[in-house]
């Protein structure tokens, strides 16, 4: 998990957290626990961590940390909007077909426009951004998703029809570096870090328990996947819930979450926050016209940076688009973000290069991507979810 050196500035939120919300932000978006009660885990290592960092002092009563003090912490940052869900980030590439898409539009119709493109549940990310050197009037930024190409472009075709709009089609072609854990101090006392190695010593464990146990079928492993595509059930015992909901035991889905995270399915398993909710509002993406023969290099420094959360390479699509290296920078201040973008193109020599910088300044749309069909099973698994306990 990210530590206090972090890619990104520890923002100052706008929404009042308590130090155990701020805590679990902290360690928790990813190395998400993979065990029964993954609350009273999350609850027995911070507790751990804490006493660590206080020299092994205990812990007044007050500040006990138990499971359903972390449970509700954690429904309460969903109430305020600052989690997206506690679940899986795929590897689009492993997971099936996904692509960046952008359409021009007239900013007066924007608003009506990014609602027909959100009607769609393979659009997991939908952002208004203008360009800060006005190059370029593709304004409106979408992640569409889906099981395989052939789906992903009758969605594209869908989304053109519905808007009568060409869509700009800029597919991954090369990924440099992904991280999009943000460290957040807004309680002015730095998070305790929860040790790593039992996270991952329990997945390893999982994935071991995979061998002793009936493997789910490949009907049950399609069903999983939908299933958690949208997070965990607010359940104490979510994976149990998961279980019951695809007739497989508690254990099968454990181990089987364990498996396609050590086999890179899943990137990373844990909280999801909506980082403008968390005071990332100054959040650029910058793209290069670089030579084809020297991206690679260039991205691998750039990918080395700290202030660079994602860089990856996607087409060219001339004459409309000639960049072809993405970056991502989030921050907390327009200016510093400006000023940090200036240190890259002065340091790595490419004031000469073409670039852009586009600002996002509407967020329309962000949830988890959506790679298989929904089904009668998730809308029963979803309805049972809210009317369900705790238990």
């Amino acid at each position: 998990m990210t530590s206090t050196h972090t890619k990104h500035d520890a923002a100052k939120s706008n929404t009042e957290l308590t130090q155990l919300q701020q805590d679990i932000i902290n360690n928790f978006q990813k190395g998400f626990p993979l065990c029964s009660n993954p609350y009273l885990a999350i609850a027995q290592k911070l507790t751990v961590a804490q006493k660590l960092s206080n020299n092994h002092c205990a812990l007044n009563e007050e500040n006990q940390i138990t499971e359903l003090s972390v449970f509700n912490a954690l429904l309460d940052l969903d109430n305020l909007g600052v989690t997206s869900r506690i679940g899986p980030v795929f590897d689009h590439k492993k997971a099936g077909a996904s692509t960046l898409a952008a359409l021009a539009v007239d900013e007066k119709d924007l608003n009506k426009i990014a609602s027909i493109v959100n009607q769609f549940e393979q659009v997991n990310h939908n952002y208004a951004r203008g360009s800060h050197f006005d190059k370029t009037d593709y304004n409106l930024w979408f992640v569409v998703t889906a099981s395989d190409p052939v789906a992903l472009n009758y969605t594209l075709t869908r989304i053109e029809l519905l808007t009568g709009l060409t869509v700009l089609v800029l597919p991954m072609e090369a990924s440099y570096h992904l991280d999009l854990a943000f460290t957040i101090n807004v309680t002015g006392k730095v998070s305790s870090k929860v040790n790593e190695e039992v996270s991952l010593e329990a997945i390893s464990k999982s994935t071991l328990q995979l061998s002793k146990t009936l493997p789910l079928t490949e009907i049950e492993k399609s069903q999983l996947r939908k299933l958690i595509e949208t997070g965990l059930p607010k359940q104490l015992q979510p994976y149990k819930k998961i279980a019951q909901a695809i007739n497989s035991s508690e254990q099968q889905v454990i181990a089987q979450l364990a498996k396609w995270q050590q086999t890179g399915l899943i990137r990373r398993f844990g909280l999801v926050v909506k980082h403008r909710k968390l005071g990332y509002n100054a959040n650029a993406m910058v793209v290069w016209n670089i030579n084809s023969e020297e991206v690679d290099a260039v991205a691998a420094i750039l990918a080395k940076r700290a202030e660079v959360s994602l860089c990856y390479r996607r087409p060219r699509r001339l004459p409309d688009w000639p960049y072809n290296l993405f970056c991502m920078i989030h921050g907390t201040d327009k200016n510093r973000v400006l000023q940090q973008i200036e240190d890259i193109t002065k340091q790595l020599s490419l004031s000469k290069i073409e670039k852009d910088i586009l600002f996002s300044y509407k967020a329309y749309k962000q949830k988890g991507a959506s790679y298989l069909k929904s089904s009668h099973l998730k809308r029963n698994y979803l309805r049972n979810e809210i009317g369900g306990t705790h238990g």
